[in-house]
């Protein structure tokens, strides 16, 4: 596979996972009964409330994402 074919995969695949994401997260903003809780230390966070558009986190700059990850580095976010 050619550089340029391996660049389209991995931006079609950054796309298709962009979309995913938003998608299932406005599952959460619109559904009250259905909430994403961070905990540490017993302290729970409900990620819905302290987003203005939790949707869009993955794509803004230190959204809940970058904050609460202890896995995902910068050039890794989606």
């Amino acid at each position: 596979m050619s550089d340029i074919q391996k660049e389209e995969i991995e931006r079609y695949t950054n796309e298709i996972l962009k979309g995913s994401i938003f998608d299932f997260l406005r599952i959460f903003e619109e559904n009250e009964q259905f909430k994403i809780i961070y905990q540490e230390n017993g302290k729970q966070v409900n990620l819905v409330e302290i987003s203005e558009m939790l949707k869009a986190e993955p794509i803004i700059e230190n959204g809940w994402i970058a904050r609460f990850s202890k896995e995902v580095k910068d050039d890794e976010m989606i």
